[in-house]
């Protein structure tokens, strides 16, 4: 019998062992076999062991049927994590989407992931989460549950396990529409006007607590000094308002990356929730980002107290400090930050706003007073420009009035009247 026949052992009357042994797996060493118990007749057995030997001919693994959907998961898991491919925040959202799909499927031999399992998987995941938060979930989290399962399935592809990923025969969850708010023009004064009063009282009351701390004489031996990040809060605002900069890109900005001189800051690293820093996503990312007046003379002020305060903490300021430190002069905690935010926006009615829909603004501003889209796209570091006009640009309505009003008055008398001036029109998605 040739290798790769298969052999047919009879074990008692109409039962028997089908076995089909195909050498050396390359990198395990070990021997490479599938084993099958038919009852039935001899005729039966040859065409399960003919069924075998087709089905790895045509890419399945001998040893299919015997790894566990559970098994290749965490398996998969585990590798991708030593491989430092993925941030501690994406890592996490796999490990809570593996745990969950094997805590249901987890038993099913891999082979057996059909669309139809998967489809009553999604539910399952759907109504746990749901029942657990009280609340719906989103479609978006369901399509993050998709992506790791189809992740993991062509894998198994790749490892001949399967012949076929079962996630590309069935509907990819639909994501919503984001809420994609935006601040109006006198919404961006009045909050502008609250970041002025806000660091304005952040500094008195950083003078009063150190006039005290002379009174007092205790000044030496400090470890941190209170108030600083109140500043670096308020600053923090007023720079992603200012730029469109991302949270993490705004809180990873150390000073060798601000040029106060030609008013100029390089982005170029982002400080994540786990306080690490880490590298833009695509080269688009890493930019030069041109400052106001305004914002690049606050920066400026801030520069030379924070050194001074700095100093008192026995700390030199240097390229590598954070622009906007904690009060013992590191990098910032982004989770004492979001404390502030909630606090800050409630007190200044903007409770609900977002940080990241500082960002929105200045996209949907910029090409709502005509800057060019490449020039927005630039400043928001997106790979593409139609990332910046259909992620970030907003509808703005008295572009939709002058449109009305520029046909009106084109098409007005059958276009005998004096052709005035056209409006600029800006394009938003």
């Amino acid at each position: 019998m040739a290798k790769g026949d298969g052999s047919i052992q009879q074990l008692g009357r109409n039962k028997w062992r089908v076995s089909v042994s195909f050498g050396k797996d390359p990198i395990t060493g070990k021997y490479r076999r599938a084993t099958q118990v038919v009852n039935g007749t001899k005729a039966e057995a040859k065409k399960v062991r003919d069924g075998m030997v087709r089905d790895h001919e045509n890419g399945l693994r001998v040893d299919a049927a015997k790894v566990t959907f559970g098994e290749f998961a965490r398996q998969w898991q585990q590798a991708k994590e030593a491989s430092g491919a993925v941030c501690k925040q994406r890592s996490d959202l796999e490990r809570r989407n593996v745990r969950e799909m094997c805590a249901i499927v987890g038993e099913l031999p891999i082979g057996e992931i059909t669309p139809t399992v998967l489809e009553d998987l999604y539910a399952r995941i759907r109504a746990d989460r749901e029942a657990k938060r009280g609340k719906p979930i989103s479609n978006r989290t369901m399509r993050e549950v998709h992506a790791t399962m189809r992740q993991i399935m062509k894998k198994a592809v790749n490892y001949d396990l399967i012949l076929r990923n079962p996630c590309d025969r069935m509907e990819t969850p639909k994501a919503e529409d984001p809420d994609r708010r935006s601040l109006s023009v006198s919404e961006g004064r009045s909050l502008l006007s609250a970041i002025d009063d806000a660091e304005a009282a952040a500094y008195g009351r950083l003078r009063a607590k150190e006039a005290r701390q002379c009174e007092w004489k205790a000044t030496e031996g400090r470890g941190k000094i209170l108030g600083v990040k109140d500043i670096s809060s308020v600053l923090a605002v007023r720079l992603a308002l200012a730029t469109g900069m991302r949270r993490g890109e705004v809180f990873g900005t150390a000073w060798g990356a601000v040029d106060l001189r030609t008013r100029e800051l390089r982005v170029s690293q982002s400080l994540t929730a786990d306080g690490d820093l880490k590298a833009p996503k695509t080269r688009a990312g890493v930019r030069t980002i041109a400052l106001d007046v305004t914002t690049a003379r606050r920066l400026a002020r801030w520069k030379e107290e924070q050194a001074a305060y700095l100093s008192m903490l026995g700390l030199d300021q240097t390229d590598e400090t954070p622009v906007f430190c904690s009060n013992v002069g590191g990098w910032f905690d982004l989770h004492n930050f979001e404390t502030w935010w909630r606090r800050f926006r409630k007190e200044n009615g903007f409770e609900g706003l977002k940080f990241h829909e500082l960002r929105h603004t200045q996209a949907t501003q910029l090409l709502a007073q005509g800057v060019d889209v490449k020039t927005v796209q630039t400043r928001m570091g997106h790979s593409n420009a139609s990332l910046t006009l259909n992620w970030y640009a907003h509808a703005i309505p008295q572009n939709d009035r002058q449109a009305a009003d520029m046909l009106g008055e084109l098409f007005a008398d059958g276009g005998e009247k004096e052709e005035k001036p056209r409006l600029r029109m800006v394009k938003t998605a």
